[in-house]
């Protein structure tokens, strides 16, 4: 179950070379769209969701070994550059402009992976953005949109709650990423050891 703060809050996001920044306006609690679906305690799951994503399609595409997702209403979210979004001049990219033939001055690149779903990616560094896909028949009005949990800041990325809390496509999963993330470093060696109790910091972050 979420354990996301019931008061409104924003996150804050976008690709690794800054051309591209968004912001997720999440409401307080009561607003926030009630899925269809129970919480495996009975529960009512309201928006976002936040998962990790074992199926096929996106592991390759995003090249990681566990996909992982904030999954809103489109509507939450809106798209500018880093000097727009500090502009009250500027206005924002709804999610289906940034999806459309046209997404303003913005890098987008959009690829069709399957029927019905676009990918977004950087045109200019190629960090990968967002899944959206059509509405299907048997769906609301409400029009879904699931942002790359990775490409949020740091800071939004330690806000209460903004972890995964469940993961999606369990059965298409490889059986030793399946383990890592329910067992750790412990099954990445063969007797159970795990990985050294002191992480090697050699290596340095490129930034």
């Amino acid at each position: 179950m979420s354990s996301l703060s019931p008061n409104a809050f924003t996150l804050r996001g976008g690709c690794d070379c800054r051309s591209i920044r968004y912001t997720i306006s999440v409401p307080d609690l009561s607003s926030r769209l009630i899925l269809p679906r129970e919480d495996p305690t009975g529960a009512e799951v309201r928006s976002p969701e936040i998962f990790l994503d074992h199926c096929d399609k996106c592991r390759r595409v995003s090249g990681a070994l566990v996909q992982a997702w904030f999954s809103c209403p489109q509507d939450w979210v809106e798209w500018g550059t880093t000097s727009a979004l500090e502009s009250p001049t500027f206005t924002r990219l709804n999610t289906a402009d940034l999806t459309s033939s046209q997404p303003g001055n913005l890098p987008i690149i959009n690829y069709a992976s399957s029927e019905g779903v676009i990918r977004s990616f950087c045109g200019k560094c190629g960090t990968n953005l967002l899944y959206m896909r059509e509405r299907r028949p048997e769906e609301d009005d409400t029009l879904m949109v699931d942002i790359v949990l990775g490409s949020l800041d740091g800071e939004s990325l330690e806000r209460q709650g903004v972890r995964p809390d469940r993961h999606f496509y369990w059965d298409s999963g490889v059986n030793w990423i399946k383990k890592l993330v329910t067992e750790g470093d412990r099954s990445l060696n063969e007797n159970g050891e795990g990985l050294p109790k002191h992480p090697d910091s050699s290596r340095k972050e490129v930034v």
